[in-house]
């Protein structure tokens, strides 16, 4: 089956003798589905399983021919138009590769996609166009690169450091003062400086956390089976016992190294 198969699969799946559920869909209904498919392509990625990237690969692709079809039956857009658009943007964004100019280096093509991209910005300013609806340490990601690229930034990474240092510090203060507000916005702005941290780094705030979240899950599993084994709960284990698990389930990560 080839990609307009799939396209004529999904014209079948939405005709009156298709299926009822997806007859029943309307592009937004759609918005959590585009997006647990987006993140389990991540997901996949990261696993590095070829098998798995595939699959989800496939899956979102279908989620694009969905949405192109329900637009299609609107008369707004076929999926040939939107190919036809991403087309055009990538000829105009690639000046070296299918105009006169020359660059050689990804940083230069990096500064000459920023240029173009923002000369198509509907209004002045150089966040323009970063939704809301991304999550928010990506949105943090974004903001970040988009001021550096015009000399709002620390001079080295020493500047952001010091910078989470006075977050924290200030984090405290609003801990001490009891007020749920300020501590909420300084939470923030912690996570806020974190990103940018990992953007100065070179590391994606949202990967990284992820990251993080599955290294936690294999931990706290290893936890719970250490437990099962023993014939006892988590909940009746002192936090002594239950750091001595968690040293006991770290030392997992370093075995499989």
């Amino acid at each position: 089956m080839d990609f307009y198969d799939l396209v004529e699969l999904m014209a079948v799946l939405r005709s009156p003798e298709g299926c009822p559920w997806d007859r029943a869909q309307a592009v937004g209904d759609l918005r959590p589905y585009i997006m647990e498919e987006a993140l389990e392509l991540i997901e996949a990625i990261d696993s590095a399983d070829n098998d798995k990237i595939k699959e989800e690969l496939g899956d979102l692709l279908f989620e694009i021919i969905f949405v192109a079809r329900i637009m299609e039956e609107g008369g707004a857009f076929s999926v040939d138009d939107a190919a036809d658009s991403i087309g055009a943007k990538m000829i105009k964004r690639h000046p070296h590769v299918f105009g006169k100019d020359r660059l050689s280096t990804p940083a230069q093509v990096q500064e000459s996609w920023t240029r173009i991209k923002a000369r198509g910005n509907r209004d002045d300013s150089v966040l323009s166009g970063i939704t809301e609806e991304l999550p928010a340490l990506v949105i943090a990601n974004k903001y970040g690169q988009r001021v550096a690229e015009v000399g709002f930034d620390w001079d080295n990474v020493g500047g952001v450091i010091d910078k989470l240092q006075e977050e924290i510090g200030e984090l405290q203060q609003a801990v001490s003062s009891k007020s749920q507000s300020r501590t909420e916005d300084e939470i923030g702005d912690i996570l806020f400086t974190v990103a940018n941290l990992g953007r100065f780094l070179g590391v994606h705030p949202e990967l990284a956390l992820r990251k993080a979240n599955r290294k936690f899950r294999s931990r706290f599993r290893r936890m719970e089976q250490s437990v099962k084994k023993a014939g006892t709960t988590l909940s009746g284990m002192s936090i002594g016992e239950l750091e001595a698990l968690w040293r006991e389930a770290k030392k997992g990560d370093r075995d499989k190294g």
